[in-house]
Formats: C-alpha cells, structure tokens, sequence
C-alpha cells in the first residue's frame, strides 16, 4: 500500500482531478474486502483488509481501503456549519 504521505498526496490530486469527490458519503459499511479495488490507492482490497463501502448522496458507489477512506474522509470539511 503507499506511504501515508503518498496517499494524501494521491488522493489531492485525485480531488483536484475530479476522480474522487470531496463530499460526505451518505451511507457507510465496513467489512473484510472483497478484492475490489480502492478508489484512492488503486490496490486491490484482499480479504484480510477492512473494505469500507461509500454509498454518494448523488449516486454511485466507492470502495476503500480503512486506512485510504480515513485519509479521504480526513481531507472534507467539518460538517459544523
């Protein structure tokens, strides 16, 4: 999987690119994984992997890896208002 760093710096650019959305998801699972792959790294998400399943309030669905979402997740802002 990238480095941490990496993966922040990944996922930026995927945002800024328009191939990953900067908004909360409207439903969330977690589970082990399937081998879909991961929305943020483009690695496969194996069986002894956490997969979270994000369900988009416009539609459609993405896949991550736990540790790849929380870097997502981390980058949206606060929902305070």
């Amino acid at each position: 999987m990238t480095h941490p760093e990496g993966l922040r710096e990944q996922i930026r650019e995927k945002i800024l690119a328009g191939a990953l959305p900067k908004e909360h998801c409207r439903m969330t699972w977690f589970g082990p994984g399937r081998g879909g792959t991961c929305a943020a790294c483009d690695q496969s998400i194996g069986p002894n992997d956490v997969e979270v399943e994000c369900d988009l309030p416009g539609g459609g669905v993405l896949l991550f890896h736990r540790r790849c979402y929380d870097a997502w997740a981390d980058m949206w802002p606060s929902r305070g208002g």
